[in-house]
């Protein structure tokens, strides 16, 4: 099998991300990995949003398989929040490292389905889960 030249810097970049990624503090992760992610989703979630007309049935495979990668970026960043070092105290932060990884885990299967209605539920609880959790742990600055 031959790749090309794309096929390969793509590899190559991931595979760059994924180490850089298992360095950075959770602040940096949210930063530049979460939230990019997270936005993928939210615009493909309404996009697809049966609830938005008929038009969201007309999602391309390309913004499919877009919220597919994000989902399985945020589900990664999920499994690792718990890790030592990273994980804030209390039952609190645990609960919502587990609604943040069944959420991103139910929109991977939605996006890979695409199953608009599903996204985009998956989609505005993950919103909810974000929102509770940096009311409690995000110190509130500027940036």
């Amino acid at each position: 099998m031959r790749l090309s030249a794309a096929a390969i810097a793509i590899t190559l970049l991931t595979a760059v991300t994924a180490a850089e990624a298992a360095e950075l503090t959770v602040k940096a992760e949210m930063k530049q990995v979460v939230e990019p992610a997270s936005n993928v989703l939210f615009s493909v979630g309404g996009d697809a949003d049966p609830a938005n007309g008929p038009d969201a049935a007309k999602i391309p495979d390309a913004r499919w398989k877009e919220a597919a990668d994000a989902a399985l970026k945020l589900k990664e960043v999920a499994a690792k929040l718990n890790d030592a070092g990273r994980a804030k105290a209390g039952p609190e932060w645990r609960g919502f490292v587990k609604d943040f990884a069944d959420e991103s885990a139910t929109a991977l299967t939605a996006a890979n389905g695409k199953d608009g209605a599903a996204l985009s539920t998956a989609a505005n609880a993950l919103s909810d889960t974000c929102s509770a959790c940096h009311a409690k742990f995000k110190p509130q600055t500027a940036d």
